[in-house]
């Protein structure tokens, strides 16, 4: 067996005896840790139910814009090329009688971007297209815009909620990590200044602390993962299985890499003064 795997083997080992040396602060750093993580797959649930959502709408998203009875065939197929700028289908529909109303000739338009929705319908608002285009439900055009940008809004809001509580979730597990290996390492100190004392080299020293970081923060991932599965099959509200099959596919292993980094490079900046000068062997 080789130098490193001795050391690999001798880390986790003494890792996993810390962690039970150490019970209540392991317990308490896991807990914060699984608090953290919880609030973060949530905030990535409602993302990804906002843009779900938003999503299924575009699939379905369509208006409807009546036509003159006789309009300017030379405006009208003006409009219809300003309207290649703007990801949409459209379809001109002949009158008919649907259900005892008369449906006049319209535009049919179908969104694939409901960001451009605006600034399709004020094409249609513009003063050049009055000869085209006829009296239409302006209260319903107002509706179905607030309900759009609404929409935008709750995903633009969740997606920048998202990126400043992944850099809080580093942020916080990294002085979280560092504020137990202080304590951990100030009743170990003696023991780390025998060990540099003798010859130890780093690596020998501070292995086992990085491998407890390293099971704190998968531990902690591990069991905010169940909690929040847990708690997800009781939220009616949201969409389970799709969230979970999202989390599943996109979050959770991110989550446990992200999670072990957290928790060794806590443990490697609180073990580093206690490797130099005179905090080392004192």
């Amino acid at each position: 067996m080789s130098g490193f795997q001795k050391l690999l083997v001798r880390s986790l080992g003494e890792g996993v005896v810390q962690l039970g040396r150490n019970t209540f602060l392991s317990l308490t750093t896991v807990g914060l840790g699984v608090l953290i993580l919880l609030l973060l797959n949530f905030v990535f649930s409602i993302q990804f139910f906002a843009t779900d959502s938003l999503e299924s709408l575009e699939q379905r998203a369509d208006f409807s814009i009546p036509l003159r009875e006789s309009p300017d065939m030379f405006e009208l197929e003006a409009l219809q090329n300003q309207l290649e700028q703007y990801a949409v289908e459209w379809q001109i529909l002949s009158a008919e009688e649907r259900d005892g109303v008369t449906l006049p000739q319209r535009f049919h338009i179908r969104f694939q971007d409901l960001t451009q929705v605006e600034p399709v319908l004020s094409v249609f608002r513009s003063a050049r297209y009055t000869e085209v285009v006829g009296t239409w439900d302006r209260e319903g055009e107002r509706e179905f815009i607030t309900v759009i940008e609404n929409l935008l809004r709750l995903r633009k809001t969740v997606e920048s909620a998202a990126r400043v509580l992944v850099i809080l979730f580093i942020a916080g597990g990294v002085l979280l990590m560092i504020n137990t290996f202080r304590i951990a390492l100030f009743s170990r100190r003696q023991e780390i200044a025998i060990a540099r004392l003798v010859g130890a080299g780093r690596g020998f020293i501070a292995g086992p602390f990085l491998v407890e970081g390293i099971f704190l923060g998968l531990i902690s991932a591990l069991v905010a993962m169940i909690l929040f599965v847990l708690a997800l099959r009781e939220i009616t509200v949201l969409p389970g299985g799709p969230i979970f099959l999202y989390l599943w596919n996109h979050i959770f292993v991110w989550e446990l890499v992200l999670s072990a980094v957290v928790g060794a490079l806590g443990a490697w900046i609180s073990v580093q003064k206690y490797l130099r000068g005179k905090l080392a062997t004192s």
